[in-house]
């Protein structure tokens, strides 16, 4: 044991050996502090909404992110937990009338009165008025007012004219609008999530890729965002379309004595003519039925003498 000793210290002390040995313990030392110190770059947290993203900070070998952005965002129709619900149903409603009026100006002063009145607007109005023609002036114009106004509104409308005809509509919106602002909040969260990425420093395609998501990401928040409005806004105001069509003017006509006298000549010529059609008719009956007449006529005289010789015999 001490010879087996011996040789091993004798080796140590060979400066061959001695140096080996010593860049092997300092290559280890220095292979255990870099992995300690690169573990916090490749094992970042993924944010969620990204869990295919790969973070990568000051390591230039390490693999390209590829922000996943698009797949979550098909995946954003369904609300997620904790989501506020709407306290009632969301109805979106819309009546259209027509009407008979006597004069298109005055009724469509008295309808726009009537939208201010009950706190809405006009939303367009068309007037066609008289060009000498045929026809008739009329107008259309549509308006908006709050929803909880919407029958005392179309009350005061129907009474404006005489109601051609008229008809309303329900739209329940209450599912588009929950749909759509639960992908709406996911769309905001993911893209907080590609900023938070962005802010760490990377190489420029990375930048340059996320950078690119994030641009499609904000133009899928601008669109539904603008689709929430729109629904919103139709389910807070109500909307009725007035069609006005104006009344022909008719005056009373008083009939003259000559105008009387000349509809009698009229009404007596047109008789005339009647009278003579049935006779010409009557006649030409008679002329065609003349042969069963004659051979009537000849059968009742042969049986009249038959009868009078049976008498005189």
């Amino acid at each position: 044991m001490r010879e087996q000793l011996l040789r091993s210290a004798q080796m140590l002390t060979n400066p061959l050996v001695a140096g080996i040995f010593a860049t092997l313990i300092v290559v280890l030392a220095v292979a255990f502090a870099a992995s300690r110190i690169a573990r916090p770059m490749y094992d970042m947290p993924v944010t969620a909404g990204l869990e295919k993203v790969s973070v990568t900070k000051r390591v230039m070998l390490a693999p390209q992110p590829k922000f996943e952005v698009r797949a979550a965002a098909q995946n954003q129709s369904a609300a997620p937990a904790g989501s506020p619900a709407l306290s009632a149903p969301q109805i979106a409603r819309t009546a259209k009338v027509s009407l008979y009026v006597s004069n298109v100006d005055k009724v469509a002063a008295a309808l726009a009165r009537t939208a201010k009145r009950n706190e809405g607007d006009v939303f367009s109005s068309d007037i066609s008025n008289a060009d000498g023609s045929n026809e008739q002036p009329s107008g259309n114009m549509e308006i908006r007012v709050p929803a909880d106004r919407f029958d005392s509104t179309m009350a005061a409308v129907m009474q404006t004219g005489t109601v051609r005809e008229r008809s309303t509509g329900a739209e329940d919106l209450t599912g588009s609008i929950t749909d759509t602002d639960a992908r709406l909040r996911n769309l905001r969260r993911t893209e907080a999530d590609i900023a938070s990425i962005m802010d760490r420093s990377g190489s420029v395609s990375q930048i340059m890729d996320a950078e690119n998501q994030l641009s499609q990401v904000r133009e899928q928040i601008e669109t539904l965002e603008s689709e929430l409005k729109d629904m919103r806004l139709r389910v807070a105001y109500a909307t009725i379309d007035v069609d006005m069509q104006a009344e022909a003017a008719t005056a009373p006509v008083t009939p003259t004595a000559s105008s009387q006298l000349v509809s009698s000549w009229h009404s007596a010529v047109a008789s005339l003519g009647a009278v003579t059609v049935s006779l010409v008719a009557a006649i030409l009956w008679f002329v065609v039925f003349i042969p069963y007449l004659i051979a009537i006529a000849a059968i009742g005289w042969l049986v009249y003498v038959q009868a009078r010789r049976r008498t005189a015999a």
